[in-house]
């Protein structure tokens, strides 16, 4: 009888917490490189400015090792006592940072802290995001933070320049393909929804070439 080959792709749907966590529960060994991009926003009060009724990040301002761009935080504006305003009042301005992939998923527990790198990073952001309030109206002291969270994780199967033709690492068995940002080499701190679409096609185009094979 002759043997069929398979193909599986664990793609976008885990994502860079769950395609890790599916990978070291089946004894695949990933990389102690975890980024996950902090996202932190920084806020002040002006009266009736409706921030709260436009598009979320209509435009951004990619600085160095981090972007900047209008976001109303919905996550802090719920559960951050800091954000108890009427949304309609509050100027929002979003950091989205480039961090150092010094983290990593053990079985089903995440590990991760910002290096003191990331720190100044964030640091820089916080500063200017303040001084763009200033000039807004809003001064420094009536500025306030929202909380620091988790916006798009990856890089703990990062390819390799060995690897970036095939798209298979060679821990993963034959057939097994991952196609979603845990194989980003490094966090590009900006939105990577285009980059894993583009990447998680040309997966599926090795994983074609491999059944046909």
């Amino acid at each position: 009888m002759e043997k069929r080959k398979h193909v599986i792709v664990i793609g976008t749907g885990a994502g860079g917490f769950g395609t890790p966590e599916i990978l070291t529960n089946s004894g695949i060994a990933c990389e102690k490189t975890l980024f996950v991009d902090p996202v932190l926003c920084v806020a002040g009060i002006k009266e009736d400015f409706g921030q709260d009724r436009q598009l979320l990040m209509p435009f951004y301002s990619r600085e160095d090792g981090y972007m900047l761009s209008p976001y109303m935080d919905y996550l802090s504006f719920f559960f951050d006592k800091r954000w108890r305003h009427p949304m309609k009042d509050i100027v929002s301005l979003m950091i989205k940072m480039a961090d150092d992939g010094r983290g990593c998923v053990d079985g089903s527990r995440i590990h991760k802290k910002n290096t003191k790198a990331d720190m100044e990073r964030l640091k820089r952001g916080v500063r200017q995001c303040r001084e763009i309030l200033r000039y807004m109206g809003i001064p420094k002291e009536e500025t306030f933070l929202g909380i620091l969270n988790a916006g798009h994780p990856g890089g703990i199967l990062p390819l390799t320049a060995e690897t970036k033709d095939s798209l298979h690492d060679p821990r993963l068995p034959e057939g097994l393909y991952v196609a979603d940002s845990t194989l980003f080499p490094e966090s590009a701190g900006l939105p990577p929804i285009l980059t894993i679409m583009a990447l998680a096609m040309k997966v599926a185009e090795k994983a074609d070439e491999s059944l046909a094979g």
